[in-house]
């Protein structure tokens, strides 16, 4: 697993079962490799040596066979490094699965300032009735859902449907987030167009809709209210321990700002996540 994967928006609750896993794969990286010694041509036993690399450390670098150490000494090594890997992962939380790469910077920029236009539109047509304001915002609303669901392969009609059919709080909170795409994580950030970790940008994108929520994952998860997934709207939080994220509508789409090194993006949950997450609305 990418190393970069092991720090999350917020700690972790760990599973037994995914500790068991993770150990497993930890396990063949350092278990020992049976090799025989190759002799030189007088017959003598040589020091081998070889380029090796893992998926935990993709460099290639010269190492001393496993076969010619000292059997206790190894054995001693690779418990000492089993320990320290199941210490990381209850410092820094579980590796985090996502089934798409980051969004292009380009299409960042597109759809987010698609956002940006849609919020200084809401914001300036004061003058309007309420029933007028809302259909102009309904529009760009259903322009910015075709847009997050070409760049995720979704079905754009059925997003579309969702978006609009929320009601104009959460499509404002939704919208709100949106207006962040590109901007990059940072942990306990939550400051507009600079940094947020993930339980910064739901305070952010809700607070600017008029909804003021807590820091902290499982605090705005607390203080919202449990629905089942054909219930949630786009904007309601998506909530795994140490994880929180906006729905966008359809089953495994979010909004969300994952870990250090990536930023605010648009992304698929892979299937194992999906089956599991709690969705809660914030306004009921």
């Amino acid at each position: 697993y990418p190393m970069s994967t092991w720090v999350s928006g917020d700690p972790q609750i760990l599973q037994l079962d995914d500790i068991n896993c993770y150990l497993v794969d930890i396990w063949r990286v350092i278990a020992p490799v049976n090799s025989t010694a190759p002799r030189s041509s007088q017959g003598h036993p040589v020091t081998p040596k070889t380029m090796t690399s893992t998926h935990l450390y993709p460099y290639t670098r010269s190492v001393v066979r496993r076969s010619e150490r000292t059997p206790g000494f190894g054995s001693a090594c690779r418990a000492f490094v089993a320990v320290a890997l199941v210490a990381v992962i209850v410092m820094f939380g579980m590796p985090q699965q996502v089934s798409a790469k980051p969004m292009p910077q380009s299409q960042e920029r597109v759809i987010a300032q698609s956002a940006q236009e849609a919020v200084a539109v809401f914001d300036s047509f004061t003058e309007l009735s309420a029933v007028d304001r809302n259909d102009v915002f309904s529009a760009l609303v259903a322009d910015i859902a075709r847009q997050a669901a070409l760049f995720l392969g979704l079905d754009v009609r059925l997003m579309q449907q969702a978006w609009l059919a929320a009601d104009l709080v959460h499509q404002r909170a939704l919208i709100n987030g949106l207006t962040q795409l590109g901007v990059p994580y940072k942990i306990n950030a939550a400051i507009e167009n600079v940094a947020f970790d993930c339980s910064g940008l739901v305070a952010f994108a809700w607070g600017k809709a008029g909804v003021a929520l807590s820091r902290g994952s499982s605090a705005q998860f607390a203080s919202a209210t449990l629905v089942k997934v054909e219930e949630a709207q786009p904007g309601d939080l998506i909530w795994r321990p140490g994880h929180i994220s906006m729905y966008l509508g359809v089953p495994s789409a979010v909004l969300q700002t994952p870990y250090s090194g990536r930023s605010v993006e648009l992304q698929k949950m892979n299937e194992r996540i999906t089956s599991w997450v709690k969705y809660a609305n914030p306004l009921v």
